[in-house]
């Protein structure tokens, strides 16, 4: 048994669904139409669903790019701050003495 409809094949098999009529002709009496209608209107929430999913898992990876680039940045940054080990120190006298 199927865990998740795929957009694909739901739309696979309405297509053969049509093909009869694009051999012999005709027509769809009103039930069948409104259960076709039915059919697409599910078929459009899905189709939204796996857009909505794709949207989400790009932004995640744009996110995910972002967070690295800034990452870098801050690296860069903060290595440019480190003070050299043979320079001179100048330390703030905050004490007491004189």
């Amino acid at each position: 048994m199927k865990s998740h409809l795929a957009l694909s094949e739901e739309l696979d098999l309405l297509r053969l669904e049509f093909e009869p009529y694009e051999k012999e002709g005709g027509f769809l009496p009103a039930d069948e139409i409104s259960r076709l209608r039915r059919r697409l209107s599910l078929l459009a929430k899905l189709a939204r669903s796996q857009e909505t999913e794709l949207a989400i898992q790009r932004l995640i990876e744009a996110g995910r790019v972002q967070l690295n680039t800034m990452g870098d940045c801050a690296l860069e940054a903060a290595g440019d701050l480190i003070l050299a080990a043979e320079g001179n120190v100048i330390r703030p006298d905050f004490g007491k003495k004189k």
